[in-house]
């Protein structure tokens, strides 16, 4: 059997799922300070194009609005918030990706908060996924990440934990980021969906597979 690794935002989706929860959050009264919020965001949103985001910042700044909240009363929107996305951000090129490796075993390994991951990949049709874990007390969010965010290394850590004896004949990855090269470079197949400038040279210099087809997939 074949593992196929996906990257979430901008790779097997059409745009960012944090940007999209974000959103969700101020039209759902979770965040005060709209203007303010919007504004760091878009400032996260630079850095991490040019392959310059500190990662454990940003996922405290995400988790912010959630500190005191509770998880569980929260899974209702969470999981609208899911299905809501699933069905905006996936494209052609999302369900060919998907189609293409149907009988494969499939992993989405994201970045993003994992309660966000975890219902998306169910969604998707994907059994198992990582993203980056809040921490919780008793249920209530702290408004700190557990363990270390789910990014660069740390995925290829992940995936090889969860590997542990399990055996595939052929590992793929796909990415749009550079934070993703460790990823790609651990798989057999690395492939750079619509790739971020640094990820696109990267991937010139080794001849790997470029999907820089988005445009007319949208």
């Amino acid at each position: 059997m074949r593992l196929v690794l996906f990257d979430l935002d901008d790779t097997l989706f059409n745009g960012d799922t944090e940007a999209e929860w974000v959103f969700y959050m101020i039209n759902n009264g979770l965040i005060k300070d709209q203007q303010e919020f919007e504004t760091s965001m878009e400032n996260f949103e630079k850095l991490y194009r040019k392959g310059e985001l500190d990662v454990l910042q940003y996922s405290k700044f995400l988790l912010s609005p959630l500190k005191g909240r509770s998880l569980s009363s929260l899974n209702h929107k969470i999981e609208e918030f899911a299905k809501t996305v699933s069905d905006k951000l996936s494209d052609k090129l999302t369900i060919k990706l998907l189609n293409k490796h149907k009988l494969d075993q499939k992993i989405l390994t994201s970045g993003s908060l994992s309660f966000l991951v975890n219902k998306i990949a169910l969604n998707l049709g994907i059994e198992q996924s990582f993203g980056t874990d809040a921490e919780l007390s008793h249920d209530i969010f702290t408004g700190a990440v557990s363990g270390i965010p789910n990014f660069s290394d740390e995925k290829v850590r992940r995936i090889k934990t969860w590997m542990n004896s399990k055996d595939f004949e052929t590992i793929y990855a796909y990415s749009d980021s550079i934070f993703d090269l460790p990823l790609l470079n651990y798989a057999d197949v690395p492939i750079a969906v619509n790739p971020d400038e640094k990820l696109r040279k990267e991937a010139e210099k080794n001849s790997w597979t470029i999907e820089d087809t988005r445009a007319d997939y949208s």
